[in-house]
């Protein structure tokens, strides 16, 4: 029905002008002082975004997907894309922010606070990713540590726990 189109059309343009009046403070700000990639973090950040693309590549090529409408995915400079197609499609958006890593899932979860950081091995060689603030947790237990490989998992799992399947 064009009234329901017509609904989520003017949702969506005032959901966007409320962002992009965050979005400009923000980028006015950032703009004054702009930050610099912590040395190693974008070969953290490279590595993860290799371990997406590698799961993405599995899933796709799963004999369960076989003549399904393959997962999309796209890099630009710092952020990347996981886009699962179809009617109820999602893109799942990561942003490399200085240590921190900014996750979103489109539609269904605008930009969050960042609660997953970059730590770094005294050579600034090896990264973990850490769940929530660095240190302790609420609970008052470490915080877990996340290879890449693991990370890519936990962020994909229920992105890609959506997509159609074939039936055997």
């Amino acid at each position: 029905m064009q009234w329901i189109d017509d609904m989520f059309v003017n949702m969506e343009k005032d959901r966007a002008a409320t962002s992009a009046k965050g979005e400009k403070r923000a980028k006015a700000a950032a703009a004054d002082h702009p930050k610099k990639p912590v040395p190693g973090t974008v070969k953290a950040w490279n590595a993860l975004v290799s371990s997406i693309a590698k799961d993405v590549a599995e899933f796709n090529n799963h004999k369960g997907r076989a003549g399904q409408t393959p997962v999309r995915i796209s890099q630009r400079h710092l952020q990347c894309d996981v886009h699962l197609p179809g009617m109820h499609g999602k893109s799942l958006v990561l942003t490399l922010d200085n240590e921190d890593l900014q996750v979103s899932i489109h539609p269904d979860f605008p930009k969050q606070p960042s609660t997953i950081e970059i730590e770094l091995d005294k050579d600034g060689e090896h990264a973990s990713w850490i769940l929530g603030e660095s240190g302790k947790g609420e609970s008052g237990k470490e915080n877990p540590k996340l290879s890449n490989q693991q990370l890519s998992e936990y962020l994909l799992k229920p992105v890609l726990s959506g997509a159609t399947l074939t039936q055997p």
